[in-house]
């Protein structure tokens, strides 16, 4: 089978918990990163990745909310007897931050992920 794609903006970082976890889920050489563009795509393009995306396992990592929507409603999302599985990844915990103005922001914590 191939690999897992990890869905990423490339201007996000896959933080260190997030790869442990998906070495132990898929293995180190079981996934690879699949980069979403600073400009994103087109609905079009987003379309054709459905497709492509519709025989694989797919884990987002950086929300894409209409690649999201075109992939979960694929019925392409089986093949040969497999299921593709589609994933993400959430957390629940939040950290206060302190920003120089003295204003108080919530941020998702580093630790924390779960793949749902």
């Amino acid at each position: 089978m191939s690999k897992t794609l990890v869905i990423l903006n490339e201007q996000h970082t896959l933080l260190p918990e997030q790869q442990k976890i998906l070495d132990h889920e898929y293995g180190q050489d079981g996934w690879e990163l699949f980069n979403v563009p600073a400009e994103g795509w087109t609905l079009k393009e987003m379309g054709d990745l459905a497709i492509m995306m519709s025989t694989r396992n797919v884990v987002f990592v950086s929300p894409i909310p209409a690649l999201m929507k075109l992939i979960a409603d694929r019925d392409v999302c089986k093949w040969d007897g497999h299921q593709a599985s589609f994933r993400v990844f959430h957390n629940d915990r939040r950290e206060k931050k302190e920003l120089p103005n003295g204003k108080v922001i919530m941020t998702v914590a580093k630790e924390g992920w779960e793949l749902v």
